[in-house]
């Protein structure tokens, strides 16, 4: 897993991604470095590609409902419309980065970036 910790200069474009129904975007500052195919049994229920990002660098706009898994520290957010899984974040702080669901992406932005299987 790579995680963007820094901010650097890119002279890329930010990049939107919708959930199935459109209600939900997500834009990111770049293309991550990789996806994270997370292999836990939860994860892999949606399918998620997951790219890390610093926390808040991420732009979620529209409705989604969160979901803390037992007692694990991070919320999975979805559409509230459609339930597309759209991103993750540690409501409590505790952890310096957030997921972002590249799935819901284009394919063709995303074909180019390695994915790798990290718990």
């Amino acid at each position: 897993m790579t995680i963007n910790a820094e901010e650097k200069p890119s002279n890329k474009a930010a990049v939107e991604g919708r959930c199935d129904c459109g209600e939900v975007s997500v834009t990111i500052p770049d293309l991550p470095a990789d996806m994270n195919a997370c292999p836990c049994d939860f994860c892999s229920r949606f399918g998620a590609l997951w790219g890390y990002f610093p926390h808040g660098s991420a732009v979620v706009a529209g409705d989604t409902t969160p979901y803390r898994r037992a007692s694990r520290m991070i919320e999975f957010h979805r559409c509230v419309r459609c339930g597309v899984v759209t991103h993750w974040i540690d409501p409590d702080g505790h952890l310096p980065h957030m997921g972002v669901n590249m799935r819901n992406f284009d394919s063709d932005v995303i074909g180019a970036v390695p994915v790798v299987v990290e718990p």
